[in-house]
C-alpha cells in the first residue's frame, strides 16, 4: 500500500513539477519519468512514511534520517549532488543538457544550483553521505526555484 501511494506521490509531484505554460512545458513526461523511477529506486533504500509523504508534499522535508536520505539520493540520481554530498553545478548543467534541448534552460538550473552553492559550506554531521546537505539544498531549491520559472507547488 505505502509503495502504491508513494507511486501516487511522485506522480503528483511530477505532474505539477513545472508551472503550466512555462517554456519547459514540452518536458513533462521526461522530467516524470525520470523522478518516477528514481522515486522508486530511492525509496527501496530509505523508505518513506505516509506523514514524510504528506510533508513532501507540503514543501517540507522531514526532520527523519530517510527523508533526508531519500531526498540526497533523488538528488544524486537526477545529477544536482555528487557522491561526495555536495550540490554541483558542473554536473547539474550536464544532466539539464540531457534532458533540456535549449541552452535557455540549461542555464536557468545552473543558476538555481548556484544560488544554492553555500549550502556546500555549512557544516553537517553525516559527511559525505549528503542526507543532511539534501535538507539543507532542499529548502534552497525550493526558495530559489520559482524565481527561475520552476514551481514545485504539489
Amino acid at each position: 500500500m505505502l509503495k502504491f501511494e508513494l507511486i501516487c506521490f511522485i506522480t503528483v509531484v511530477c505532474a505539477r513539477y513545472v508551472n503550466s505554460g512555462s517554456p519547459v512545458d514540452e518536458l513533462k513526461s521526461t522530467i516524470q519519468s525520470k523522478l518516477l523511477s528514481t522515486g522508486i529506486d530511492c525509496i527501496k533504500e530509505y523508505p518513506l512514511s505516509l506523514s514524510d509523504i504528506k510533508a513532501f508534499k507540503e514543501k517540507r522535508i522531514p526532520n527523519n534520517k530517510d527523508a533526508k536520505c531519500f531526498a540526497a539520493c533523488l538528488f544524486k540520481k537526477i545529477g544536482i549532488m555528487d557522491d561526495m554530498g555536495k550540490l554541483n553545478a558542473e554536473k547539474a548543467k550536464e544532466s539539464a543538457k540531457q534532458a533540456f534541448k535549449n541552452e535557455e534552460h540549461t542555464k536557468k538550473t545552473e543558476d538555481i544550483i548556484n544560488s544554492c552553492a553555500e549550502v556546500n559550506e555549512q557544516t553537517t554531521s553525516d559527511g559525505n553521505k549528503g542526507c543532511e546537505r539534501a535538507k539543507l539544498a532542499f529548502e534552497c531549491l525550493k526558495k530559489n526555484a520559482p524565481m527561475h520559472g520552476f514551481d514545485f507547488d504539489i
